[in-house]
């Protein structure tokens, strides 16, 4: 079993990754146009939904007392499962719609 500070620390690193992922996705759908840019937001909007979960349970175990610790880190691990799986669905999905702005745009090109 990892310490409270440990697992914090772990979350703390995932929740940075996915913010880093949705900020390179923004930056995506910033040179998107119509139909596509639509779909990419929306996307990235239930990615920032999943995120600010994330951040509310991070929250939540922080404030955590020592006695309340364990039986709140069972639940964040489910949820944290939970966020992982769907974040990574929902951040694929939105890479797969850019890259076929991106293959959209080049055959303009080409």
């Amino acid at each position: 079993m990892s310490t409270k500070d440990e697992y914090l620390a772990k979350l703390k690193t995932q929740l940075d990754s996915w913010q880093v992922e949705v900020d390179e996705l923004q930056v995506k759908a910033s040179e998107a146009t119509g139909d596509i840019k639509a779909e990419l937001d929306e996307q990235i909007a239930s990615l920032r939904v999943k995120f600010a979960e994330g951040e509310t349970k991070f929250d939540e175990l922080a404030d955590a007392t020592e006695e309340a610790w364990e039986e709140l880190k069972v639940d964040a691990e489910a949820k944290f499962s939970n966020l992982v799986g769907d974040f990574k669905e929902d951040v694929q999905e939105a890479v797969v719609g850019a890259q076929g702005l991106f293959a959209k745009i080049k055959s303009l090109f080409s």
